[in-house]
């Protein structure tokens, strides 16, 4: 079983916590814009003809996108918490035992 923990700003210095923060920030605005054009694309688009495509024989057998996006964070999640798991064990061997 993976668990996180948070961790402490007497662990991280300040900086780091200030450069984490921006980065998320930028990265979320970056999402909303990506976000915004493509809504205006697809409204574009929608009023262009589309030609008639071949039909797919199981095609209601196939997952939404909605299915494959969740499916695809939720292994990527786990993947990424494995990792986490890792690094962490792993910087347990490298790093000596403080003693009191």
């Amino acid at each position: 079983m993976v668990t996180t923990t948070k961790t402490t700003k007497t662990e991280i210095p300040e900086f780091a916590q200030t450069l984490r923060d921006e980065l998320l920030s930028n990265v979320k605005q970056a999402q909303k814009v990506s976000l915004d054009a493509t809504e205006t694309f697809v409204k574009a688009v929608s009023a262009l003809p589309v030609p008639e495509l071949p039909a797919f024989a199981n095609a209601a057998e196939l997952p939404s996108a909605e299915a494959l996006t969740n499916y695809t964070f939720n292994l990527v999640s786990d993947l990424l918490n494995a990792q986490r798991e890792f690094a962490l064990q792993l910087a347990n061997v490298l790093t000596p035992e403080k003693t009191a």
